[in-house]
């Protein structure tokens, strides 16, 4: 814990985390109907936690945050001010009633200017979003405060895995008829427990077989309906940059492999070990843990792989292989590595027989060189996304795809990097132009070539579509890379957030919309997107990737949803990265947070001030990169206006 941390005010506090089901839908539905039925609900809010003595400490459109000094006042505050909306729509038409869902928590809270941080409110968040409609959900430590002081009782819906939460929480539903669900029948979906923000390139490969959407959320797989496998970096021995490619290389490609052969496994390639073992299952539900070394020995390269049991952990199967060292043999050693892998599964009862591709084999390449460049865009480009390496990786990427042109990881990896030359680094500079896309296009459609059923491929096709301002095109493919790996996390984050920006001035008006070009669809795109990005962010179980997150924040930014959005980005810090503090500053500016706000502006416009004495001339280029006018760059005549108030100029 940092020294400011520690000098911060601590406390305990009780917080009761209230939102609106269904928003959204709603205020697409009957935009003028529901904010008037906002309003009625706010006052309602407003009069009975004055009651009660609370106070409203965070507002983010349809969501309240309230703290307590009183955990029993909490309770009766959250039981009075549902009955009150409850009577309210029975005298209100269905299409624009509204009903909150509630958590009440007591912890240890930060205090922050007038916000609070911390745990305390976290917990508070999470059993929000497990609670029915209508309804609270209350942690184990609330119950017992207030269990018999109450007008209701309570149904005991045992620990639950809450996102983000270290340690299970024991949850309990007031037992009140004020909600459109049954309390004692409302189950509360499964939640992912994350751990830490780990590295943007480590890459998470799955297949949990056709995800089917319903409403704004969905009708989403649960962890607990197919098996999680964890694989650990194979242990390189070495500080030698070749090796550690190499092990971060045959760790991506053994992840790819389990899911191409086996389609109820969900593979996790972690970034290093925790330090309990035994948490991997406790925590996000992964049974095996596949761990292993790699080292060279003279011409011959030695692997040794194991794979674990976490609920006992005992070894169910290890092997060790002493091979030549070439690329084909590397392959080679993929496919045995897998098959083996898959046999002890089926063995032990966690995959069935029938489930298992009968054939599949690694398509690389023979050539060592071309290997080595993937394993360091891999293995060390995307874990800093540092300019010169940029250049470095689309020089050898390019030598690639000439000494082997059937290398599809190659063709795919140019693709992306030509196109991130063209996005990612703007406004410092572009590394590719955009009549440059050319070549990226080329790059992928000869990966499809190669593989016709490579996902990754068309996920970037569609983003260099989105570069264009092509949403016909870009759907086309976000489409066709869904069907082809609707459980691959990387690449349903990817489709998220370039669906979610083509979207963006779904929300505006009309006179906005025909001056930046928005056409009839972008709010179907705006909605698609949102639900890519939370089916995305249920499959990262352990938020190694921020596809997802960027999706998702996108979503609340063009909605107005801040409280959801500042939570969204703290979960992938990235202070470096000049579009994390612009969005996150954003976030705690509506939510009226100046400080804070201020912070990360100021953090943005220093990275500004690098390139030019006139930072607020930047922001038309960095907004217009991501989807032209008509998707970010709507947000520059808004976005230019806070930032004057900022002291930008």
């Amino acid at each position: 814990m940092s020294s400011a941390d520690n000098q911060r005010e601590r406390k305990t506090a009780t917080i009761l985390a209230m939102d609106i089901v269904g928003y959204s839908q709603k205020m697409s539905n009957d935009e003028e109907g529901t904010v008037k039925q906002l309003e009625i609900c706010r006052k309602v809010v407003e009069e009975v936690v004055q009651y009660f003595r609370g106070r409203v400490f965070n507002t983010a459109g349809d969501a309240f945050m309230v703290e307590f000094d009183s955990t029993l006042s909490a309770v009766k505050g959250a039981i009075e001010i549902q009955k009150k909306i409850s009577t309210h729509n029975q005298n209100s038409p269905e299409t624009t009633s509204l009903e909150f869902r509630m958590g009440i928590n007591m912890g240890d809270v930060v205090v922050d200017g007038d916000n609070l941080l911390g745990e305390g409110v976290n917990v508070a968040a999470r059993l929000e979003g497990i609670a029915p409609p209508g309804g609270i959900c209350v942690s184990d430590i609330v119950h017992s405060v207030v269990k018999g002081k109450v007008p209701c009782g309570f149904i005991d819906k045992g620990e639950q895995k809450l996102k983000n939460i270290s340690h299970p929480v024991r949850a309990y539903y007031a037992d009140i008829g004020t909600g459109s669900a049954d309390p004692k029948r409302f189950k509360p979906k499964a939640r992912s427990n994350k751990g830490p923000y780990l590295a943007l390139a480590v890459a998470i490969a799955c297949a949990v077989g056709f995800y089917f959407f319903q409403g704004i959320q969905g009708d989403i797989q649960s962890g607990d309906d197919f098996q999680r496998i964890a694989i650990l970096p194979l242990d390189a021995g070495s500080d030698d940059q070749s090796m550690l490619n190499l092990a971060t290389g045959l760790t991506q490609d053994l992840s790819s492999g389990l899911s191409t052969a086996a389609k109820k496994l969900t593979i996790i390639t972690l970034k290093e070990a925790p330090s309990d073992l035994a948490s991997l299952y406790s925590e996000i539900g992964t049974r095996y843990l596949i761990t292993g070394n790699i080292r060279k020995a003279g011409p011959n390269i030695r692997i040794s792989v194991n794979l674990i049991d976490t609920t006992s952990m005992g070894t169910i199967w290890s092997k060790k292989y002493d091979k030549e060292f070439t690329a084909a043999n590397i392959f080679s050693l993929q496919d045995e590595i897998v098959t083996n892998v898959i046999d002890s599964l089926v063995g032990n009862g966690a995959v069935l027989a029938q489930e298992v591709v009968k054939e599949f084999s690694t398509k690389g390449t023979q050539d060592l060189n071309a290997y080595e460049c993937v394993n360091f865009v891999r293995g060390q480009y995307f874990k800093v996304l540092s300019a010169a390496m940029h250049g470095q990786g689309l020089e050898c990427l390019r030598k690639a795809v000439l000494n082997d042109p059937e290398y599809k990881e190659a063709w795919a990896l140019l693709g992306h990097m030509v196109a991130w030359g063209y996005s990612l680094y703007v406004p410092f500079f572009q590394a590719v132009d955009k009549q440059g896309l050319s070549e990226a296009f080329e790059a992928v459609d000869n990966a499809i070539r190669v593989d016709k059923n490579y996902a990754r491929a068309y996920a970037t096709r569609a983003e260099l579509h989105f570069y264009e301002a092509d949403w016909d095109q870009m759907m086309l493919n976000v489409e066709k890379a869904f069907e082809l790996a609707p459980g691959d996390a990387y690449n349903v984050g990817h489709l998220s957030y370039i669906t979610v920006i083509s979207g963006f001035g779904c929300k505006y008006s009309s006179q906005l919309k025909v001056e930046f070009g928005v056409d009839d669809k972008a709010c179907e795109r705006l909605e698609r997107g949102y639900k890519l990005g939370f089916l995305g962010h249920q499959l990262d179980a352990i938020s190694s990737l921020s596809f997802d997150n960027y999706g998702l924040g996108n979503y609340y930014w063009a909605t107005s949803q801040w409280q959801k959005m500042l939570a969204n980005y703290q979960e992938v810090p990235s202070p470096d990265f000049h579009w994390w503090n612009m969005q996150i500053g954003m976030a705690y500016h509506h939510l009226g947070n100046q400080e804070m706000a201020q912070q990360h502006f100021d953090a943005v416009k220093a990275q500004y001030l690098t390139i030019s004495p006139n930072p607020i001339s930047l922001i038309e280029q960095t907004f217009n990169t991501w989807g032209g006018r008509a998707g970010n760059g709507i947000l520059v005549p808004q976005v230019t206006g806070i930032l004057k108030s900022y002291g930008w100029d």
